[in-house]
């Protein structure tokens, strides 16, 4: 039985039903008592208005308007061109989430909102909430989807500006994920040479190399113009290169210590992993390693919550994309001939799965 001082919502729950040496009936308790509750329905009914609100601001430029000073609701209107009665309303609702404090008549952002919300802070996630409102409208399109099928990628993704801004949203994603998640990565033993395939804008390149002064590597994306900004700015033009080229077709190298792949596999469908992890068996080593860093799912495919939910929201992004058990994953990689697996957790919905190329 679950102890009742588990937080059932909590990440320690989520946690518990991964852990293998609880027996099937202790995980099955665990997930019942996760059942949600009616206020806990209309919580997530209702959870649209929060996200909303906070999506707006963040169009609306609200957080860097009021910057580090404090702002009367007129003077946030008239600099976000905006009508006074909504933008009040607006404050207030950011007020009672938290991410304002209002003052007599002047509003001021919270240390979360100047951290993260003023595009003018260096952990700025004003393109990720950017990327997160395209999702909106992708998520809108639900049930005409789930009618008629997978809507497939929109056109603008492939726009140059879109990927651009798609990389810097990324980034921005990795102010809080790059560092635990090299921290956990264990490479073979006098590691000199990595491959970020599928990349990005190298935020994990970047951490891995300055945690490991003596490796080189090598970013191989579509669209690289943000990775090799962000090479030059931390000083790694030496270490780093980023190429531009499909994952797919583009050459490789060989002899690699370690491949990483980043929030790739879930773009794909089951074949299209098995040809791109075949690719990175023949650019490895023998006992090169390579890291799936993913929203890994348990075997039911129902947990952690958001990485089903996010396996959704592939449904309708991408053209084939999905999430994929620990297991199956596993199962793609040991048919390669990988071996010698290790399963870590970065956060409740994210994970990276280690394998050794077998001699």
């Amino acid at each position: 039985m679950l102890s009742p001082k588990v937080d059932c919502h909590s990440n320690r729950a989520v946690l518990l039903i991964e852990d293998r040496s609880l027996n099937s009936s202790a995980r099955l308790g665990i997930v019942r008592a996760m059942a949600p509750t009616y206020p806990r329905l209309m919580q997530m009914a209702n959870a649209c208005g929060e996200s909303r609100a906070v999506l707006a601001a963040n169009d609306l430029d609200v957080f860097t308007v009021i910057g580090t000073g404090g702002r009367t609701a007129g003077e946030i209107a008239k600099r976000c061109k905006a009508d006074p009665e909504g933008v009040r309303l607006l404050l207030n609702a950011l007020a009672g989430l938290g991410l304002l404090s209002r003052r007599g008549t002047r509003y001021h952002n919270t240390p979360l909102g100047r951290r993260y919300l003023d595009r003018r802070s260096p952990t700025s996630i004003s393109n990720l909430l950017w990327l997160l409102g395209h999702h909106w409208h992708d998520w809108t399109k639900l049930p005409q989807s789930l009618r008629k099928g997978r809507p497939g990628w929109a056109p603008v993704t492939g726009s140059p500006a879109f990927r651009r801004r798609f990389s810097l949203a990324m980034h921005e994603r990795s102010h809080v994920l790059a560092a635990p998640t090299v921290a956990t990565l264990r490479l073979p033993p006098r590691s000199r040479r990595f491959l970020d395939l599928g990349g990005g804008p190298g935020s994990y390149a970047i951490a891995l190399a300055r945690r490991h002064p003596n490796l080189e590597g090598v970013v191989l994306d579509q669209a690289v113009t943000v990775a090799r900004q962000l090479i030059r700015k931390h000083r790694l033009e030496k270490r780093l290169r980023a190429r531009a080229g499909s994952i797919f077709t583009a050459p490789l190298g060989s002899g690699y210590d370690a491949v990483l792949v980043s929030n790739v596999i879930h773009v794909f469908n089951a074949k299209e992993n098995r040809t791109l992890l075949k690719r990175v068996r023949d650019a490895l080593r023998p006992g090169g390693k390579v890291f799936i860093v993913e929203f890994f799912l348990d075997d039911s495919r129902t947990q952690p919550p958001k990485s089903s939910l996010f396996a959704l929201m592939m449904y309708l992004f991408t053209g084939s994309g999905q999430c994929y058990s620990w297991s199956e994953t596993e199962g793609w990689l040991k048919a390669l001939g990988f071996g010698r697996f290790k399963r870590s957790r970065i956060t409740p919905d994210i994970g990276t799965l280690e394998a050794t190329k077998l001699p």
